[in-house]
């Protein structure tokens, strides 16, 4: 339940570009991996029957489908010696996307990613502490204290990396007409509480435009 449209078109690359950040979109090929309905909706019409799944199920099943085809797809690539990056706002402006590429009802960009020969080779970026990710025998819920001292790690790394100074990846605030926090705090704990924090993204209605 997956397509995927590729593109070296510079025009088409620069458009997505104005949406995604200029910065990753330096590589050769730009990816957009889609959750495809329509597709096997096509295949099930000509076995004259329907499609008798709802649109939340539908949606799980795409998106495991399309996303283990993007890890891999990234894996292979890395085996020949290209780099990568994801684009995972790429739901986010999927009327763009979908006139850019022509995509019809019932396919829904899930995420993007670029393919180039990389420049350079940077350390790998902070993670979750393990302890907090990996759970032996049963779930273990975080303290207050123990989420704090993870933001702490994960803030730290990419604040001390200039990362989201890099790609001018700050969340505007809706609520406020200035921003309090300088790129020299804003880190992992403030970027992901905006993004989820100030109003959601429903994945399903977009698949139904």
């Amino acid at each position: 339940m997956y397509s995927v449209i590729a593109t070296k078109d510079p025009q088409k690359k620069a458009e997505v570009a104005k949406y995604l950040g200029k910065l990753p979109l330096v590589g050769s090929v730009f990816m957009l991996v889609c959750v495809d309905f329509a597709r096997l909706e096509k295949f099930i019409e000509v076995k004259s029957r329907e499609n008798s799944f709802d649109d939340y199920w539908m949606s799980i099943l795409g998106i495991q489908d399309a996303s283990y085809f993007a890890q891999n797809m990234v894996i292979a690539a890395e085996g020949l010696g290209l780099g990568s990056v994801f684009l995972g706002s790429a739901p986010w402006i999927t009327p763009q996307l979908k006139e850019l590429f022509q995509i019809p009802p019932r396919v829904m960009p899930l995420v993007g990613f670029v393919l180039g020969y990389p420049a350079e080779n940077p350390k790998p970026r902070p993670r979750i502490p393990t302890k907090h990710v990996l759970h032996w025998d049963r779930y273990q819920s975080m303290s207050q204290q123990e989420a704090e001292e993870a933001l702490q790690v994960m803030d730290a790394g990419l604040i001390r990396e200039g990362y989201y100074l890099q790609l001018q990846g700050k969340i505007r605030l809706k609520s406020q007409t200035s921003d309090p926090v300088s790129y020299d705090q804003y880190g992992w704990g403030e970027h992901i509480s905006r993004k989820f924090g100030q109003g959601g993204l429903n994945f399903i209605y977009k698949l139904r435009d």
